[in-house]
Protein backbone atom coordinates (compact mmCIF):
# COMPACT_ATOMS: atom_id res chain seq x y z
CA UNK A 1 0.00 0.00 0.00
CA UNK A 2 1.10 3.38 -1.00
CA UNK A 3 2.00 6.19 1.32
CA UNK A 4 0.41 9.33 0.18
CA UNK A 5 1.30 11.54 2.97
CA UNK A 6 3.52 14.33 1.71
CA UNK A 7 5.50 14.82 5.07
CA UNK A 8 6.90 11.33 4.38
CA UNK A 9 8.02 12.09 0.88
CA UNK A 10 12.11 12.97 1.20
CA UNK A 11 13.82 14.53 -1.42
CA UNK A 12 18.03 14.24 -1.94
CA UNK A 13 20.07 16.84 -3.27
CA UNK A 14 22.32 15.91 -5.39
CA UNK A 15 25.95 15.18 -5.42
CA UNK A 16 26.98 18.05 -7.32
CA UNK A 17 29.97 20.88 -6.97
CA UNK A 18 30.16 24.58 -8.21
CA UNK A 19 32.33 27.88 -8.32
CA UNK A 20 30.36 28.44 -4.85
CA UNK A 21 32.30 25.89 -2.98
CA UNK A 22 35.43 27.61 -3.56
CA UNK A 23 37.84 30.59 -1.76
CA UNK A 24 39.60 32.14 -4.35
CA UNK A 25 42.10 29.37 -4.63
CA UNK A 26 40.99 27.28 -1.85
CA UNK A 27 38.32 24.76 -2.43
CA UNK A 28 36.23 23.29 0.02
CA UNK A 29 35.16 19.92 -1.24
CA UNK A 30 35.07 17.60 -3.62
CA UNK A 31 34.13 14.50 -5.25
CA UNK A 32 37.49 12.37 -5.47
CA UNK A 33 38.09 11.17 -2.42
CA UNK A 34 34.35 8.99 -1.87
CA UNK A 35 32.54 9.52 -4.87
CA UNK A 36 30.52 11.68 -2.76
CA UNK A 37 30.37 15.59 -2.38
CA UNK A 38 32.64 15.40 0.87
CA UNK A 39 34.66 18.18 2.86
CA UNK A 40 38.17 17.98 1.71
CA UNK A 41 39.61 17.93 5.32
CA UNK A 42 37.82 15.11 5.97
CA UNK A 43 39.42 12.97 2.70
CA UNK A 44 42.36 10.94 3.80
CA UNK A 45 43.95 11.06 0.11
CA UNK A 46 45.79 13.43 -1.56
CA UNK A 47 43.99 15.22 -3.45
CA UNK A 48 44.62 18.60 -5.60
CA UNK A 49 42.12 21.22 -6.56
CA UNK A 50 43.11 23.72 -8.93
CA UNK A 51 39.91 26.29 -8.99
CA UNK A 52 39.06 28.67 -12.44
CA UNK A 53 40.83 31.76 -10.39
CA UNK A 54 44.20 30.31 -9.90
CA UNK A 55 43.72 29.41 -14.11
CA UNK A 56 42.49 32.46 -14.45
CA UNK A 57 45.76 34.21 -12.68
CA UNK A 58 48.54 31.70 -13.70
CA UNK A 59 47.18 32.14 -16.99
CA UNK A 60 47.18 28.55 -17.73
CA UNK A 61 45.04 27.43 -20.49
CA UNK A 62 45.84 23.70 -21.05
CA UNK A 63 47.78 20.77 -18.88
CA UNK A 64 50.90 21.76 -20.34
CA UNK A 65 50.52 24.90 -18.17
CA UNK A 66 49.05 24.03 -15.42
CA UNK A 67 50.94 20.95 -14.33
CA UNK A 68 54.35 22.85 -13.84
CA UNK A 69 52.70 24.63 -10.78
CA UNK A 70 50.80 21.44 -9.74
CA UNK A 71 53.02 18.99 -6.65
CA UNK A 72 54.17 16.23 -7.84
CA UNK A 73 53.06 16.84 -11.13
CA UNK A 74 55.13 16.65 -14.56
CA UNK A 75 53.71 16.97 -18.46
CA UNK A 76 55.82 16.65 -21.85
CA UNK A 77 55.46 19.46 -24.29
CA UNK A 78 57.04 22.36 -25.13
CA UNK A 79 56.59 24.45 -21.92
CA UNK A 80 56.37 21.32 -20.07
CA UNK A 81 59.22 20.26 -17.42
CA UNK A 82 60.08 16.70 -18.47
CA UNK A 83 61.14 15.06 -21.51
CA UNK A 84 60.10 11.46 -22.27
CA UNK A 85 61.28 10.61 -25.94
CA UNK A 86 60.88 7.17 -27.62
CA UNK A 87 64.21 6.70 -29.97
CA UNK A 88 62.31 3.77 -31.96
CA UNK A 89 60.72 7.08 -33.94
CA UNK A 90 61.40 10.27 -35.54
CA UNK A 91 61.51 13.51 -33.21
CA UNK A 92 58.36 15.07 -35.19
CA UNK A 93 56.46 11.96 -34.70
CA UNK A 94 56.83 12.29 -30.77
CA UNK A 95 55.83 16.26 -31.29
CA UNK A 96 52.62 15.03 -33.02
CA UNK A 97 51.38 12.45 -30.56
CA UNK A 98 52.13 15.37 -27.57
CA UNK A 99 48.92 16.61 -29.32
CA UNK A 100 46.89 13.84 -30.59
CA UNK A 101 46.91 11.90 -27.38
CA UNK A 102 47.07 13.94 -24.29
CA UNK A 103 46.30 10.98 -22.18
CA UNK A 104 50.35 9.67 -22.59
CA UNK A 105 51.51 13.62 -21.87
CA UNK A 106 51.51 13.52 -17.76
CA UNK A 107 53.39 11.82 -15.11
CA UNK A 108 52.65 11.69 -11.39
CA UNK A 109 54.31 11.09 -8.82
CA UNK A 110 56.99 9.75 -10.74
CA UNK A 111 55.38 7.01 -11.88
CA UNK A 112 53.81 7.06 -15.20
CA UNK A 113 50.58 8.97 -17.16
CA UNK A 114 47.59 9.26 -14.95
CA UNK A 115 43.84 8.65 -16.70
CA UNK A 116 42.50 11.97 -17.88
CA UNK A 117 38.22 12.25 -17.35
CA UNK A 118 35.95 14.56 -17.82
CA UNK A 119 33.74 14.85 -14.75
CA UNK A 120 35.08 11.34 -14.15
CA UNK A 121 34.06 9.93 -17.64
CA UNK A 122 37.65 8.44 -19.39
CA UNK A 123 38.25 10.96 -22.21
CA UNK A 124 41.05 11.60 -24.83
CA UNK A 125 39.98 15.43 -25.52
CA UNK A 126 42.57 17.50 -23.75
CA UNK A 127 41.25 19.89 -21.07
CA UNK A 128 41.20 23.43 -22.53
CA UNK A 129 40.35 26.20 -19.34
CA UNK A 130 37.65 27.74 -21.77
CA UNK A 131 35.19 25.49 -20.54
CA UNK A 132 36.68 24.39 -17.18
CA UNK A 133 35.21 25.16 -13.83
CA UNK A 134 38.07 23.11 -11.54
CA UNK A 135 40.58 20.56 -12.15
CA UNK A 136 40.89 17.90 -9.47
CA UNK A 137 44.35 15.85 -9.55
CA UNK A 138 43.83 12.28 -7.91
CA UNK A 139 47.20 10.98 -6.64
CA UNK A 140 47.43 7.40 -6.41
CA UNK A 141 45.22 4.47 -5.57
CA UNK A 142 42.41 6.37 -4.33
CA UNK A 143 41.82 6.87 -8.32
CA UNK A 144 40.19 3.26 -8.35
CA UNK A 145 36.92 4.41 -7.32
CA UNK A 146 36.16 5.95 -10.75
CA UNK A 147 36.92 2.66 -12.31
CA UNK A 148 39.56 3.51 -13.38
CA UNK A 149 43.54 2.16 -13.18
CA UNK A 150 46.61 4.06 -13.45
CA UNK A 151 48.87 3.46 -10.37
CA UNK A 152 49.84 7.13 -10.92
CA UNK A 153 46.29 8.48 -10.49
CA UNK A 154 43.52 10.62 -12.11
CA UNK A 155 43.18 14.61 -13.50
CA UNK A 156 40.10 15.05 -13.50
CA UNK A 157 38.34 18.17 -15.43
CA UNK A 158 34.77 19.47 -14.46
CA UNK A 159 33.09 21.54 -17.28
CA UNK A 160 30.82 24.98 -16.56
CA UNK A 161 27.69 24.23 -16.23
CA UNK A 162 24.46 26.13 -16.45
CA UNK A 163 24.19 28.41 -13.39
CA UNK A 164 20.85 29.79 -13.98
CA UNK A 165 21.48 33.15 -14.73
CA UNK A 166 21.36 35.39 -17.20
CA UNK A 167 25.07 36.43 -18.54
CA UNK A 168 27.80 36.64 -20.67
CA UNK A 169 31.66 36.95 -21.03
CA UNK A 170 34.22 37.55 -23.64
CA UNK A 171 37.63 37.10 -23.42
CA UNK A 172 40.67 37.91 -25.62
CA UNK A 173 44.88 37.24 -25.39
CA UNK A 174 47.50 38.29 -27.41
CA UNK A 175 50.76 36.76 -27.09
CA UNK A 176 54.66 36.02 -28.69
CA UNK A 177 54.77 35.53 -32.21
CA UNK A 178 51.77 36.92 -33.55
CA UNK A 179 49.76 34.48 -30.93
CA UNK A 180 46.34 34.77 -30.11
CA UNK A 181 43.17 33.45 -28.10
CA UNK A 182 39.35 34.42 -28.62
CA UNK A 183 36.70 32.81 -25.91
CA UNK A 184 33.25 33.59 -25.30
CA UNK A 185 30.50 32.22 -22.38
CA UNK A 186 26.99 33.36 -23.03
CA UNK A 187 23.97 31.98 -20.67
CA UNK A 188 20.46 32.48 -21.17
CA UNK A 189 17.56 31.43 -18.74
CA UNK A 190 14.88 30.47 -20.91
CA UNK A 191 12.38 28.32 -18.31
CA UNK A 192 13.33 29.90 -14.51
CA UNK A 193 15.27 27.13 -12.22
CA UNK A 194 14.19 24.71 -15.14
CA UNK A 195 15.89 25.17 -18.30
CA UNK A 196 18.59 27.34 -19.46
CA UNK A 197 21.25 27.51 -22.16
CA UNK A 198 24.99 28.16 -21.86
CA UNK A 199 26.89 28.10 -24.83
CA UNK A 200 30.89 28.63 -24.56
CA UNK A 201 33.47 28.37 -27.62
CA UNK A 202 36.99 28.87 -28.50
CA UNK A 203 39.71 29.81 -30.88
CA UNK A 204 43.59 29.90 -30.28
CA UNK A 205 45.92 30.15 -32.50
CA UNK A 206 49.66 29.94 -31.13
CA UNK A 207 53.04 30.17 -32.77
CA UNK A 208 56.27 29.63 -31.32
CA UNK A 209 59.85 30.93 -32.29
CA UNK A 210 60.69 27.87 -34.82
CA UNK A 211 58.48 27.88 -37.95
CA UNK A 212 56.46 26.21 -38.91
CA UNK A 213 55.29 24.82 -35.79
CA UNK A 214 52.25 26.31 -34.23
CA UNK A 215 49.15 24.91 -32.83
CA UNK A 216 45.34 25.81 -33.55
CA UNK A 217 42.46 25.06 -31.14
CA UNK A 218 38.90 25.58 -32.20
Amino acid sequence: QEDQNPENIYELTPFSIDEEDNVGYLARSSLAGTRLKAPLRDIAATISVITEEFLDDTGSTDLQELLVYTANTEVLGIGGNFANPNTSVVVGAVQDSQFRMPATNTRVRGLASADLTRDYNATSIAMDSYNTSRVVINRGANAILFGLGSPAGIINNQIHTPVFKDHGEVAFQVGSYDSHRGEIDFEKVLIEDKLSLRVMALNEERFYQQDPAFEHDK
